[in-house]
């Protein structure tokens, strides 16, 4: 007998599908042109890493199961990297844009007014539009997981928990979410799909079986330390402080009252017109969004699992985050009797969430900070013009910690006989020396952070002189550095 009611069957035709359709289309073309026609990358750490594990995957077929880039994202993305990285970029704009459509379909089911607004609101999320120009895994995770809520709202819930069991493969706080559809599942009866959560952890661990001859690889190759004191801890409050910053204020705003609304509705079950909806609304959407987003606190809060306290990963989160935004403008209506001022209400808030994006405020679009090559890559373009000039014919072999700097200088990253990292540089690192006429290319961020190669380290030692360097301005406000230096050291 299940605890919470069954759902409702789906209806056959969405409402409001084609100014859905439309929008979609628009947005999702706008997208492609500036993929296609800007230089930005989102950051130049994570993103780079990500795409060049998947573009040089078929070359390295290691890369389809390691930890850090998550399996099912390489396999997915390996054919699109081969384009280069507007082929990365291409195919999170196609993700976005079917987790926006999703979206509108959750929306839809749940009977939320102007349910097409929920497409607008993915888009009309800076830090969201923004991360489709990266190699990253938020964008996936975010559709897989709207993909989860959709098929579960539409009563097909077996193939919710087959779907969501993959959900980890793209980015550990998966397993997270896991537990939070056993509980629904449990708590509405439904103990026979309770196994298919397990469906994706047992097919990688018997493919990791076969590779690494360890079925518990997923766990004993974890790529996250419980403890990694350089990317440091911080304050509680540190995500509600940034969240502005992923979906812009108005958007923020409506949030919280989508938030406060479906608390009083838990308060107050009289005042709720779809029982069995609002239950999984409450577990698969809510509760979704406090595991995921508590989970991160937590971690950044006690300096756990190399959190670093990356906004960023709220993106993960953004198509249920528009979800719960609708909900808050559908209360913020219904205070209103005339369906003529709850009409002009839904038009004020459309307009201000796109408007707010265009204010050159700090959470909202800024072209060149978010459209711009940023300063470090495009010193490593210069650095990998230098190299190019310098040695037309055979490069020595590259060290270098920053991952924009494989492609600058076109060399295989995996490759020891190509690219080798400054572990050895490092007191407590592995001493493999490098042979003469080595060339290191130092940066000021991810040498030091990663590696912790001070600059007196090759500046002070004699085997080492100096042989190119550049620095310019950062044009992005991260709290990182003021400026970016990257100077090129010869090994003699």
């Amino acid at each position: 007998m299940p605890v919470l009611p069954e759902l409702p069957v789906a209806t056959a035709t969405p409402t409001g599908q084609r100014p859905a359709l439309l929008l979609l289309l628009a947005l999702f073309a706008l997208s492609i042109v500036l993929a296609a026609t800007t230089a930005t990358t989102y950051d130049s750490g994570d993103s780079i890493n990500h795409y060049l594990f998947s573009r040089y995957a078929f070359q390295h077929p290691s890369n389809f199961l390691d930890s850090w880039a998550k399996p099912l994202f390489v396999l997915l993305t390996a054919g699109p990297s081969q384009l280069g990285f507007l082929g990365i970029k291409l195919f999170n704009c196609v993700v976005v844009a079917a987790a926006a459509w999703l979206a509108y379909r959750v929306a839809d089911r749940l009977r939320l007014p102007w349910p097409w607004l929920a497409v607008l609101f993915n888009y009309a999320a800076p830090d969201y539009f923004r991360i489709q120009f990266s190699g990253l895994t938020e964008p996936l995770f975010s559709l897989i997981l709207v993909a989860g809520v959709w098929l579960a709202v539409s009563n097909r819930v077996g193939w919710s928990a087959l779907l969501m069991s993959f959900l980890p493969f793209v980015r550990s706080e998966g397993f997270l979410l896991l537990g939070v559809w056993a509980v629904y599942l449990a708590l509405s009866g439904q103990w026979r799909q309770l196994p298919k959560l397990l469906v994706g952890y047992v097919v990688y661990s018997l493919v990791g079986l076969l590779v690494y001859q360890d079925f518990l690889w997923v766990f004993t190759h974890n790529a996250y330390p419980y403890r990694a004191a350089q990317y440091g801890h911080g304050t509680l409050d540190h995500y509600f402080i940034q969240l502005p910053g992923v979906i812009g204020l108005v958007l923020f705003g409506l949030f919280w009252l989508g938030g406060v609304r479906q608390i009083l509705l838990w308060l107050r079950p009289q005042l709720r017109s779809q029982p069995a909806l609002f239950w999984a609304e409450l577990f698969l959407i809510y509760g979704s969004v406090v595991v995921y987003c508590g989970a991160h606190i937590l971690f950044w809060w006690k300096g756990i699992f190399a959190s670093f306290g990356m906004v960023r990963v709220l993106n993960a989160m953004v198509p249920l985050f528009a979800l719960i935004a609708l909900h808050g403008l559908d209360g913020l209506a219904s205070l209103f009797k005339s369906p003529q001022a709850q009409h002009r209400l839904r038009i004020f808030f459309t307009a201000a969430v796109v408007l707010f994006l265009f204010t050159g405020a700090r959470t909202a679009f800024r072209w060149k900070r978010d459209f711009y090559a940023a300063a470090d890559i495009q010193l490593a373009d210069e650095a990998g013009a230098w190299l190019r000039q310098t040695y037309p014919q055979q490069k020595p072999l590259i060290v270098l910690e920053h991952p924009y700097l494989a492609l600058a200088l076109q060399v295989d990253p995996f490759d020891s006989e190509q690219r080798r990292n400054m572990g050895f540089l490092h007191p407590n690192g592995p001493k493999e020396p490098v042979p003469a006429g080595s060339l290191i290319f130092w940066d000021n961020w991810f040498s030091v952070t990663e590696a912790g190669v001070p600059l007196a380290r090759l500046q002070n030692d004699p085997h080492y002189r100096l042989r190119w360097q550049g620095a310019k301005p950062s044009n992005l406000t991260r709290p990182d550095a003021d400026s970016c230096r990257l100077m090129v050291f010869e090994k003699l």
